[in-house]
């Protein structure tokens, strides 16, 4: 399996203690997760990507990102091949830009954790949701095309395109190996639970915070002082002393960009 971390703040921030410092930081998971990593992340509407196919703990790459990358949006991944080569371009997250020729772009972020029947999902793709992969294809980017194309095919209604996607993987048992991903338009956080842990945590540093661990606290009094907000969607929970919340199977989880969380089952 992956793991994945999203987060929607309320100002621009970095990721550096969840990647760094945590108890489950990723660069604590990306040890046993060593096929590669990404972290993607929007300034302003225009959504920006670095991955590579190296272990997480041992790039320096990911520690300068990580530390000084500030984004309202993130989405992370440590990724353990369960299908395709170990390399940067099959790495998540990935990103996919609509609207270019009509000079109205729209970039989407999305990163999977579990595997899906990449082929069976493949034959149901149309263009230009089949054309110029930027992975070997791997089935997690096949499973974004679809998501896309389904969004798409619901008049753009985000929500509406992600039910009618994962309900049709789902019903056809093409989602055996587990569904779960987070996508973002660079509006919104969307995270969808499917057959491996989530969990989401809404950090606000206003409220009153008596964690245990020197870490964590040290970190809430620097975002507190700095009225910075945040919900994170992860495959762990991150830290030993906040309030995570597990999601069920089936549900998608929808924060916008004023952090209003909202959970809808949208499994039959």
């Amino acid at each position: 399996m992956c793991r994945l971390f999203g987060l929607i703040a309320n100002k621009e921030v970095d990721i550096y203690f969840s990647m760094q410092e945590a108890s489950k930081s990723f660069k604590v998971l990306g040890k046993i997760h060593r096929d590669g990593w990404g972290i993607g992340w929007y300034e302003k509407s225009i959504a920006s990507i670095e991955k590579k196919g190296e272990t997480a703990p041992e790039s320096e790459k990911f520690v300068e990102v990580s530390r000084e990358v500030k984004s309202k949006i993130f989405i992370a991944h440590v990724r353990l091949a369960s299908c395709g080569n170990t390399t940067d371009k099959n790495s998540h997250p990935f990103r996919y830009v609509e609207g270019e020729k009509e000079g109205k772009e729209k970039y989407w972020i999305f990163a999977h954790n579990g595997t899906v029947d990449g082929d069976e999902i493949m034959s149901l793709l149309i263009p230009p949701y089949d054309e110029e992969f930027t992975s070997q294809p791997i089935d997690s980017e096949i499973y974004f095309r679809f998501i896309l194309q389904c969004i798409n095919k619901e008049g753009n209604n985000v929500e509406e395109g992600i039910k009618r996607a994962v309900q049709e993987i789902i019903d056809e048992g093409f989602a055996n190996g587990g569904a779960n991903f987070l996508l973002s338009d660079g509006k919104n956080l969307y995270g969808f639970k499917y057959g491996n842990h989530l969990y989401y945590l809404e950090r606000d540093p206003g409220d009153v915070f008596w964690g245990e661990s020197t870490e964590t606290r040290s970190l809430i009094e620097v975002k507190r002082l700095a009225e910075e907000k945040a919900v994170i969607i992860a495959s762990e929970e991150m830290t030993s002393d906040e309030d995570w919340k597990p999601l069920k199977d089936g549900d998608l989880i929808i924060v916008t960009k004023n952090l209003q969380v909202r959970i809808e089952n949208i499994i039959d």
